[in-house]
């Protein structure tokens, strides 16, 4: 059995419920109450975490890259990247404290994409339970080996990735006698297209490394998601939005809050529908099987002392008497009784 872990008191990982991720990411639009609104509708929609992005963003981009270089132009004219991730993409960091408080009051578990120590730290004092590393920093080793002096759980999104380079960045962990990892399967796509998507990467993973697998999925739909999960997925991770027509980047692609009840009640069913590998017959099976399978029915009136032959007797529903497969056992010998035509056989109608 692969490791599961442990997040703010949920069990995550095989034969636990999948972990249901809403970013809420740049989708803020740098107003508290949509944050505030977002948070709600998650809860509404019973997913079971939110997440959020912190970065510096002087650190995190040349001053000499521009908005045409990342393809937003169009959105916020031509000027550095880095001002439009200050102004538009960041959340304020003072609004963190409440926001993480919030979601707990919802119900939610609040976290974040963790791009530095030192964010981190920043997080520390609103407890984050988990550090979810974007697959721009799986192969940052050295990011990565700063975060694992802290006692949380990791979150690794593979996008862009070789098998050999997930290798390498498993191996980090396994160095740090780590077992505390879900490697998220991703398609660094905004959004992907189907033929992109790959969702049988997950069953790679699986098979590849000994920890959990999860997806982190950009598509605008709920389809690959719902694939995911039928193989085995543990976490997905989803952007969410009030309104797919609202003014940034991951607003296009990420669910309104009827597509977060669709995500949520959609993995719970197929959750509910997987059931067992060991094949069994339920109790309204049982009852099926005696409504629709079929028995021994007389096709003519029998006389007492009757032989039984196969012109006299029809194979029909309801399954409550003599079964198909038992006529070898009942064909020669005689009844009992005077038996109408269109009667269910019973064994008890027969002599020995």
């Amino acid at each position: 059995m692969k490791n599961n872990i442990r997040i703010e008191g949920r069990d995550v990982g095989a034969g636990e419920p999948c972990f249901i991720i809403g970013e809420i990411g740049s989708n803020h639009c740098h107003d508290k109450n949509i944050v505030k609104e977002l948070i709600d509708a998650a809860a509404t929609a019973k997913l079971d975490a939110v997440k959020f992005q912190i970065y510096d963003p002087k650190e995190a981009f040349s001053a000499n890259e521009q908005t045409s270089d990342v393809g937003l132009e169009h959105l916020y004219g031509r000027r550095p990247w880095w001002e439009v991730a200050r102004d538009h993409i960041l959340m304020p960091r003072d609004w963190f404290g409440e926001m993480f408080e919030y979601a707990r009051e919802k119900g939610l578990i609040p976290f974040s994409t963790i791009h530095r120590k030192e964010d981190l730290e920043f997080l520390m004092p609103f407890d984050p339970p988990v550090i979810k590393i974007a697959s721009i920093d799986l192969h940052f080793h050295h990011l990565i080996n700063d975060l694992l002096t802290f006692e949380m759980p990791f979150l690794v999104s593979t996008g862009m990735a070789y098998l050999s380079e997930i290798d390498e960045t498993v191996r980090l962990f396994e160095m740090a006698e780590r077992r505390d990892l879900v490697l998220m399967h991703c398609v660094s796509c905004y959004p992907p297209k189907p033929e992109e998507m790959n969702i049988r990467n997950i069953t790679a993973l699986q098979n590849a490394f000994d920890v959990p697998i999860g997806y982190s999925d950009h598509s605008d739909k709920n389809f690959s998601a719902f694939a995911a999960v039928t193989l085995g997925a543990v976490v997905i991770e989803k952007h969410i939005t009030l309104d797919r027509m609202a003014f940034g980047p991951d607003h296009p692609f990420a669910l309104e809050p009827d597509g977060m009840v669709d995500l949520s009640t959609g993995i719970r069913e197929i959750e509910a529908s997987l059931g067992r590998r060991a094949r069994r017959v339920n109790g309204d099976e049982n009852k099926a099987r005696l409504m629709i399978r079929r028995s021994l029915v007389t096709r003519v009136p029998l006389k007492k002392g009757e032989a039984i032959s196969l012109e006299k007797i029809k194979f029909a529903r309801p399954g409550t008497g003599i079964t198909t497969n038992e006529f070898k056992y009942v064909s020669g010998r005689t009844v009992n009784r005077d038996i109408p035509s269109e009667t269910v056989l019973q064994f008890e109608m027969l002599n020995n």
